[in-house]
């Protein structure tokens, strides 16, 4: 092989951008540390991302001073990160010139040894996958295998694989994964129907809130629902919790991609619970400033929610931090991976994945629900705030309040045993109801004025019945 004095990350990915760059019609591209430039655990990441049309082939890892030869007996190092899960080649590039190749697709081959040319060749060329009949049912048939072993007692889970659409709705898309992919969109979607099915499908009628008084006042004083954004929630770890728990390695925000960030900061979360929850202690202590806010009681309306407007129940963690879902999903990717060579992407994960939380967080029995901002519920205003309790700076969004096309309505109010001049307040809150009420009428009876969807004629006021908590 002839020597290009290729002995570091930086020299190697300047010589594969330019051979690529005759096939970026092909949607070849490369970059260098694309996932991760940071050491974890004393290990090392990919270097080198090779991708088609946005989605990874080939990553390479640069070893220096790398003199085992790859095999059965001395296998690649093991990366978890997703690029490599997704990943067609895994390459070796030591600094004695050699690359080891080792394609996902032959399963069970020890990696190659090949020179650039033929590096090239391989993942501009790559030795084509059949997909049919017969790699559909093996698809379905670990599908149900794993749901009997991990999640036996999901029925509707069993239902949703034995349905005779199943095979008909996996797709292999290029370059290497295989997907769920029909022509239905939005919540009817397989995929979102998959999810669905794998944490419960929401059916609670009402549900509850811990806040703040001035929250609330906020809320009937404006007449607005203020949402805030995902990487302000209370757990900061949450943003990447399932990218964690299903790759071993932790991906701090400051290494995501910025259009990863633009993603996110659309994504807002409103936090409730199950309505078992109301007028708890430990719920007034934790969330509705000791007592001295109040809880909300809300109506549900399924029908207002979407791919992108969903409200469902969190799944936490055992106290031994097992998902069981999450195991799942991580156990059919190995499993598909090992059987057929290429790998199962889940594509909608990215949405579904803020409904699970570690264990420590089971007590708040949580009912999520997520506004993906894209314009499906009108919006008053959208804004940044500096977070009460971690000082992140973070998005807001504010909607009508009781808007016939919001998913939840408010109800009641109830205010806490340790509420300021408590029963003074209860009946200033009612007069501001009815005063917010005559403003509406007013206002949707003047035609020269823009009508307010907020209907709160149906909101009564409460006092907790705790009352020896001071």
């Amino acid at each position: 092989m002839e020597d290009y004095g290729l002995n570091t990350e930086k020299e190697l990915y300047e010589r594969l951008k330019q051979s690529l760059s005759k096939y970026s019609k092909e949607g070849f591209s490369v970059k260098l540390h694309s996932l991760y430039m940071y050491e974890f655990k004393n290990r090392k990441n990919h270097n080198i991302t090779i991708y088609k049309w946005n989605n990874p082939i080939a990553v390479i890892d640069v070893k220096r001073n790398y003199r085992i030869i790859p095999s059965i007996h001395n296998p690649f190092p093991v990366s978890f990160d997703n690029e490599s899960l997704l990943s067609r080649y895994r390459v070796i590039y030591s600094d004695n010139n050699k690359f080891f190749l080792n394609d996902s697709y032959k399963r069970n081959a020890d990696p190659i040894e090949v020179n650039y040319e033929e590096l090239l060749d391989k993942i501009v060329n790559p030795e084509p996958v059949i997909f049919g009949n017969k790699e559909r049912q093996k698809i379905k048939d670990i599908f149900l295998e794993t749901q009997q072993e991990i999640l036996n007692d999901n029925i509707e889970l069993k239902k949703f694989i034995t349905d005779k659409r199943f095979e008909t709705n996996l797709k292999f898309r290029e370059p290497f994964t295989c997907s769920f992919e029909d022509s239905k969109t939005g919540i009817s979607e397989f995929e979102n129907q998959f999810f669905i099915s794998l944490l419960g499908k929401f059916e609670k009628s009402q549900i509850c809130r811990y806040t703040t008084l001035n929250t609330i006042f906020s809320m009937l004083n404006y007449k607005s629902f203020r949402m805030s954004g995902l990487i302000g929630m209370n757990d900061k770890s949450e943003v990447n919790y399932v990218d964690t728990y299903l790759q071993g390695v932790e991906v701090p925000l400051i290494d995501e991609h910025h259009s990863r960030i633009m993603a996110l900061n659309r994504r807002y979360i409103t936090s409730c619970t199950t309505l078992d929850k109301k007028d708890d202690l430990t719920m007034w202590r934790l969330y509705a400033d000791d007592s001295k806010g109040v809880c909300l009681t809300f109506d549900v309306n399924t029908n207002n929610t979407n791919d992108h407007v969903l409200i469902q129940e969190v799944r936490y963690a055992d106290a031994n931090g097992k998902h069981p879902e999450l195991e799942y999903l991580r156990a059919l990717q190995v499993r598909i991976s090992n059987a057929l060579g290429f790998t199962f992407q889940f594509r909608k994960l990215g949405i579904w994945k803020h409904f699970f939380k570690a264990f420590d967080y089971s007590i708040e029995k949580e009912v999520r629900l997520m506004v993906i901002d894209d314009g499906t519920i009108p919006k008053i205003k959208t804004d940044w705030v500096m977070t009460y309790t971690h000082s992140i700076i973070n998005p807001i969004i504010d909607f009508q309040l009781n808007s016939n096309v919001f998913p939840i309505q408010l109800r009641e109010i109830m205010l806490g045993s340790k509420c300021p001049e408590q029963e003074t307040n209860k009946v200033q809150l009612v007069e501001m109801l009815r005063r917010k009420k005559n403003e509406i009428k007013d206002n949707n009876s003047d035609k020269t004025k823009e009508p307010i969807n907020s209907d709160i004629t149906k909101i009564k006021v409460e006092l907790s019945k705790i009352k020896h908590y001071r």
